[in-house]
């Protein structure tokens, strides 16, 4: 597995890891109940050299789960970014099939999206920071990085907390689909949103 870091210091050498024997180490399950969207909207690049962007990857329990289903074609490839890198994330990487298609960028995915070509994925999965304006933020950078005809997902469409009154995803992503409504399909509105990328 790859590990590239975006951090203030001087970035250092990547580092390929071996597949490991350990068991998965999950501690949280945001992910299964969306298993089913994944499989319908994804079906068509399993065993294809795709290439793959999770924004937010906590645990790496979606990012395992892309690795053993979906990116299984030898050349497939799948980037995360996350803030900070959580303990357990490696560990169920190198628990995975094919580990070495991972790369980890560690930063703030506001900064990182910016350091991709244009139309370089044929996924994107978006479930960063929940605070409305980096969702809005994390759609119109991730937008020009997928190619025409890729899937983009956002999952917490829905979510709310009287804590935390800036994070509203349901805001950023109602707005985004409305400025892009002629450039996109809408594939599914529910708790996760899921659309198309039709034309630049």
């Amino acid at each position: 597995m790859f590990f590239s870091k975006f951090l203030s210091s001087p970035p250092k050498p990547e580092i390929k890891f071996q597949r490991a024997l350990e068991r998965f180490n999950f501690t949280t399950d945001w992910f299964c109940g969306n298993e089913k969207h994944f499989s319908k909207y994804l079906a068509h690049l399993e065993d294809t050299p795709c290439r793959i962007l999770e924004i937010g990857c906590y645990e790496g329990r979606a990012t395992v789960w892309l690795l053993e289903n979906i990116a299984t074609h030898p050349h497939a490839t799948i980037r995360c970014m996350d803030i900070a890198e959580q303990a357990s994330f490696r560990q169920n990487i190198l628990a995975a099939r094919s580990p070495e298609k991972v790369r980890l960028e560690i930063g703030r995915s506001q900064n990182l999206l910016r350091l991709y070509p244009a139309n370089a994925f044929d996924f994107v999965y978006v479930d960063g920071s929940h605070e409305t304006v980096d969702v809005l933020e994390d759609a119109v950078l991730s937008f020009r990085l997928l190619r025409r005809g890729g899937i983009m997902g956002f999952d917490d469409f829905k979510w709310k907390d009287q804590a935390f009154p800036d994070a509203t995803p349901k805001l950023a992503i109602n707005a985004f689909l409305s400025i892009y409504k002629r450039k996109i399909t809408v594939l599914m509105k529910d708790y996760q949103v899921w659309i198309r990328k039709n034309e630049e």
